[in-house]
């Protein structure tokens, strides 16, 4: 007989994913990890530690599997508790806070870990943080020039524990809390200030990315349920002002259509999402049909004017913090060089770049340098 665990009265149970990824019930669990392999969202840790909770004998591998995940999860939330102390106006958006409100035992996997800056200050204090703290191996910048503000990504990454089986770990910095889609919804730049809210309208604002996920359902079942949670009115308000309306709504509706776990809470943020959700598609199809008027942009470079997001391809060595470095955009015959306190960029457009114009990004970078060089 199994022993008595955390997950004895947790809504969690293995038959929830049985029916959730359509697996009959009377498969054996090695089934069940298969088909949660096939899904994004690193399901197959989750669905064994609530394996491990009902009794199941885990064997070496999967044992290891939930010790390599559960180490990510509590690396990440560890960091975003440094983040958090050293960086004014940092918020980590879901992870960390919506791994709190599942059963204890219960492990919530995690990839990433996504985190909100206020501004460039607080983006590169940061990444010296992160670049000090953790062995990062690779770096990804991406600007985005468009309006009167100039928005960064920048995607810092290390090896996992097992990188023959586990993709590295990765941490986002963005200057903007919801990206939002082109030519449907704009960017975002503020988050709510409410963690719980925005922690479900960063769940919600998924949507535009991929599909959603049985985790992504059992984030809003568990949270919903949770003590700290607003109200079903206050999350619908908060929907509308973020235009994400249609999508809260996609996930609550997911949630309403699964047997478990039952949500009187989600219920009424069903009703309460319909008629708004109705009218923010009207709006999104309006915006769409109407003629669209090329939108005055203003950045500190002519090169950033198109609004369209630039992508940085490292010309430096190594990820290093360089403190001391001011952000700078300089225009040449070959394209834009950034640099940053992360090093030198050629930023580009498309993913494949032509290898003269890398070479000679590196000539113009060299010449930059024989000319600060001089002038110290």
């Amino acid at each position: 007989m199994p022993p008595s665990s955390p997950a004895a009265s947790s809504p969690l149970t293995l038959d929830l994913f049985f029916d959730a990824l359509s697996v009959d019930r009377q498969e054996p669990l090695r089934d069940l990890v298969r088909s949660a392999r096939g899904l994004r969202g690193h399901l197959a840790p989750l669905v064994l530690s609530v394996a491990a909770c009902e009794g199941a004998v885990l064997g070496s591998g999967s044992t290891d599997e939930v010790r390599r995940m559960r180490a990510r999860v509590d690396d990440y939330r560890a960091l975003a508790t440094l983040l958090s102390a050293e960086v004014p106006g940092l918020r980590v958006l879901k992870g960390p806070s919506l791994a709190e409100h599942y059963p204890s035992g219960v492990l919530r996997p995690s990839g990433d870990l996504d985190a909100y800056v206020p501004d460039e200050a607080a983006l590169w204090r940061a990444v010296a943080a992160v670049l000090r703290t953790r062995p990062v191996a690779d770096v990804d910048v991406t600007v985005l020039g468009s309006g009167s503000h100039v928005h960064w990504v920048v995607v810092l990454r290390w090896s996992a524990e097992d990188p023959a089986l586990d993709p590295d770990h990765r941490v986002e910095l963005v200057t903007f809390a919801y990206p939002g889609q082109p030519g449907v919804v704009p960017l975002r730049a503020e988050p709510p200030r409410d963690q719980v809210t925005g922690d479900l309208l960063a769940v919600a604002e998924e949507a535009f990315q991929r599909p959603f996920t049985i985790k992504d359902v059992l984030d809003l079942a568990l949270t919903l349920d949770s003590a700290d949670c607003p109200s079903p009115a206050a999350l619908a308000e908060a929907a509308v002002r973020y235009r994400l309306a249609p999508e809260l709504l996609s996930l609550s509706r997911a949630l309403h259509g699964a047997e478990k776990p039952a949500s009187p809470a989600n219920d009424l943020l069903l009703t309460l999402l319909e008629g708004d959700a109705a009218r923010e598609s009207a709006a999104r199809r309006d915006h769409e049909s109407a003629p669209q008027v090329p939108e005055r942009a203003w950045t500190r470079e002519p090169c950033l004017n198109s609004g369209r997001p630039l992508h940085g391809l490292r010309l430096s060595a190594d990820p290093t913090s360089r403190p001391d470095s001011a952000v700078r955009f300089h225009t040449f015959a070959g394209g834009v060089l950034l640099l940053c306190p992360l090093g030198e960029f050629l930023l580009v457009e498309a993913e494949l770049v032509d290898p003269a114009a890398y070479e000679a990004a590196l000539t113009e970078l060299r010449w930059l340098r024989a000319v600060e060089g001089e002038r110290s």
